[in-house]
């Protein structure tokens, strides 16, 4: 594969790949790194048989590369670490500025609290702007499973925000 070749597959792809990673690890040094080393090993390996779109082929390995780190032992010491880190810190924002971001980081902490087979459904939906049939074909599950991922994904968005009192206005 020529540089210029591989040039436009990392302009092409790169950045949704990056958001696409950290659907699922949060965080978004490790989800660059993990799509550096996705494209590394494609370039390498040259497995790719076009069986499905490239862009289809890249996010299955990132998302595979994904899930292989949230298993590993390093990252789960990481997010204790990190989690008692933010306990000990305090934001320094203003209180209008905290009231002004109050509602997108409430809702984006909802999503990304949400188990990982919900999350990555409204992710790809409502973010990537995939369809049901794109997600099926994404994450090798029938489109009725897609589609009742994003039913109880959003039933528990809708509970947890709730709590926040943030919830009535986005689903009516």
């Amino acid at each position: 594969m020529h540089t210029d070749e591989m040039r436009e597959l990392i302009r092409l792809y790169g950045d949704y790949l990056t958001r696409l990673s950290y659907v699922y690890v949060k965080n978004w040094t490790i989800a660059e790194d993990i799509v550096q080393d996705v494209f590394i090993k494609y370039f390498q390996s040259q497995q790719f048989k076009g069986q499905s779109s490239i862009k289809t082929y890249l996010a299955k390995m990132t998302i595979h590369k994904s899930c292989d780190h949230l298993r590993s032992i390093k990252n789960r010491l990481r997010i204790l670490e990190s989690f008692w880190k933010q306990k000990q810190q305090t934001l320094p924002s203003s209180e209008q500025e905290t009231f002004k971001k109050l509602e997108q980081r409430s809702i984006a902490k909802a999503v990304l609290e949400l188990p990982i087979k919900y999350r990555e459904a409204i992710v790809l939906f409502y973010y990537e702007e995939m369809t049901s049939l794109e997600i099926a074909t994404l994450l090798n599950i029938s489109e009725n499973t897609v589609k009742t991922r994003l039913r109880r994904g959003r039933d528990l968005l809708k509970i947890s925000l709730s709590e926040l009192q943030l919830g009535g206005d986005l689903y009516e």
